[in-house]
């Protein structure tokens, strides 16, 4: 696939789409599921997942690091061969779209519960999605410089949050430490790694990146820094309302902005925070549609993949409108991020195994 044509972005641009991408997890389903799993531990799991990760991303690296300026899709049909390439380009695209339609389904319960309550669920599923479908229309390039304005407002915004709510905060609620136990702890952060296959997905991008120095650094700040921010909210979470009390809260995060207020003049903070969360969801689903699009184009073998924007977010509104209600979106949720950490995990191995039997029988011609 040709990309010269095509603007790239710099490392700045990529490590601010990196940080709202992996760093959005921190106010949606994903916290409460945690904590339904690792009860006063369950801010640890985002770190262990994030070691998980690494050594599937150090061992993907390693690939791209010979092939310089090469994608994962053109990697894959160079290693794998028509059929072996399309195959993993499918499965991924498979993962991707399942996850970003649960995920975005997950969006507009929190809008129709926290926000607009009478309004149809279809109505602003639709809404979100034309809004993220314009974006995505408007290229790889204006997604990375929008998200670059705005990453340092996001930033800002979180920070100030914690002000806020610091007196607030007991950090001893946070004890026992181990929750239910090291073992369980380290178990679920290994299920639950998939909560981070945006480092892997994310590699089908390189050329659209200025260098490859540029994509590796700015992969890899974004996913340990929104890391450790989803671990941190987390924790704060826990420290502002408790356990077991935080099983019993759908999304933290927006009860977290309802319980801000400046003083006695600004009383309903919550409506700052949750308005800029609605813009930044905008960007976030951007960004998905777009790699959605991108990754099934070059399943097809396509460079026409622009045109398949509109196509992938219908699909994510009609898939995401079959969960019937927000039990089973969380359901759907743990379901595919099971699958998708086998598939996360295992898939930089089998690359790596394929690039050096490739090597190895061209080394013998």
């Amino acid at each position: 696939m040709n990309t010269s044509m095509q603007e790239k972005v710099g490392g700045r641009e990529f490590t601010s789409i990196f940080l709202i991408a992996v760093g959005m997890k921190l106010s949606d389903i994903t916290t409460t599921i945690l904590f339904e799993s690792g009860q006063t531990a369950g801010w640890m799991i985002p770190l262990l997942s994030l070691a998980f990760m690494l050594v599937a991303y150090v061992v993907l690296m390693s690939v791209l690091k010979r092939r310089a300026g090469q994608g994962l899709p053109e990697i894959v049909f160079t290693v794998g061969g028509k059929f072996g390439g399309g195959l993993i380009c499918l499965l991924l695209f498979a993962a991707a779209l399942l996850m970003t339609a649960v995920t975005s389904r997950g969006y507009v319960d929190i809008i129709n519960v926290m926000v607009y309550q009478q309004s149809p669920l279809y109505a602003l599923y639709l809404m979100l999605m034309a809004a993220a479908f314009y974006v995505a229309s408007r290229g790889f390039a204006a997604i990375a410089r929008i998200s670059w304005v705005l990453i340092f407002l996001i930033e800002g915004a979180i920070f100030l949050l914690i002000a806020i709510m610091w007196q607030d905060i007991d950090w001893m609620r946070l004890y026992p430490w181990a929750g239910p136990g090291v073992l369980a702890i380290v178990r679920t952060g290994f299920m639950h790694s998939a909560m981070f296959g945006e480092i892997i997905l994310a590699t089908a991008l390189v050329p659209q990146v200025t260098t490859f120095k540029a994509f590796r650094i700015g992969s890899a700040v974004g996913f340990i820094v929104s890391s450790l921010k989803i671990s941190f909210l987390m924790a704060v979470y826990l420290s502002v309302f408790d356990y077991p009390e935080i099983i019993h809260i759908a999304y933290p995060f927006q009860q977290l902005t309802k319980n801000t207020s400046f003083g006695r003049v600004f009383t309903h903070a919550e409506s700052f925070f949750i308005g800029f969360w609605l813009i930044i969801s905008v960007i976030y689903f951007a960004f998905y549609i777009y790699l959605l699009a991108y990754l099934f184009g070059h399943a097809l073998r396509t460079d026409r993949y622009q045109k398949l924007l509109l196509p992938m977010a219908g699909l994510v509104v009609f898939i995401g409108l079959i969960p019937g209600n927000t039990e089973q979106v969380r359901s759907y949720w743990e379901l595919l991020i099971s699958y998708s950490t086998v598939l996360y995990g295992a898939l930089p191995f089998v690359i790596w195994l394929l690039d050096w039997n490739w090597r190895r029988r061209h080394a013998k011609t």
